[in-house]
């Protein structure tokens, strides 16, 4: 396999072109098809070259706070709506903190609200309910689908390549807090369409019953 720099490419040094090919690497790395012959490896590599990215935007934003304990607020930072359709709010993550292997964000989910369908290949997950209580969906190598509750002060460990959705069953808004083993909370997520109708089926099952 040929590399970038046998074809004239250099890394670029200057935060604005750093931002652009780390975007882009995520989108690639998001939807690229592993199947083919090398693709595991390109993918490997394309995760590597992006990290290291990752890591130089962080030193370049962050000098006069690294190495120093924070104390971040949630309510302070920007909410957005996850690639898998997640409202949260990243907190410990790259561009607010300077971490090596870890990040995390506060999780709000509305009441029946469901969640696409998605794999991280890279990073495991733990979730912790401070509020309220969820139900993750996930499917076994075989395709099985498992239902695994979690109430309010319950810790749910997510190992990576498992396949999973995350739905919230109950007629109260449910929160928690989502650390990852990933200093970027938004990387590493891969969306898996045909598993989605599984979701809504779940869901509307378990809505009719209550």
């Amino acid at each position: 396999m040929t590399t970038l720099a046998q074809h004239g490419y250099t890394e670029p040094t200057d935060p604005c072109s750093q931002r652009v090919v780390c975007d882009v690497l995520t989108s690639v790395v998001d939807d690229l098809d592993t199947t083919p012959p090398d693709g595991a490896e390109l993918r490997a590599r394309l995760v590597h070259r992006r990290h290291l990215l990752q890591r130089q935007l962080m030193e370049a934003a962050l000098p006069t706070v690294q190495g120093r304990p924070l104390v971040l607020d949630p309510t302070q930072l920007a909410d957005v709506m996850s690639r898998q359709g997640q409202p949260l709010t990243p907190v410990v993550t790259a561009g607010t903190v300077l971490a090596n292997a870890l990040s995390s964000a506060e999780v709000r989910m509305p009441p029946l609200h469901t969640s696409k369908a998605h794999v991280h290949h890279d990073t495991d997950i733990v979730l912790i309910i401070t509020t309220g209580h969820a139900t993750t969906l996930w499917w076994d190598q075989d395709g099985i689908l498992h239902h695994l509750p979690q109430h309010a002060g319950q810790h749910l460990f997510l190992p990576r390549h498992i396949p999973h959705a995350a739905i919230n069953p109950g007629r109260v808004q449910t929160i928690g807090v989502e650390i990852r083993s990933n200093p970027n909370f938004s990387a590493d997520n891969e969306l898996l369409p045909h598993l989605d109708p599984q979701v809504t089926a779940t869901m509307a099952a378990i809505a009719a019953t209550a």
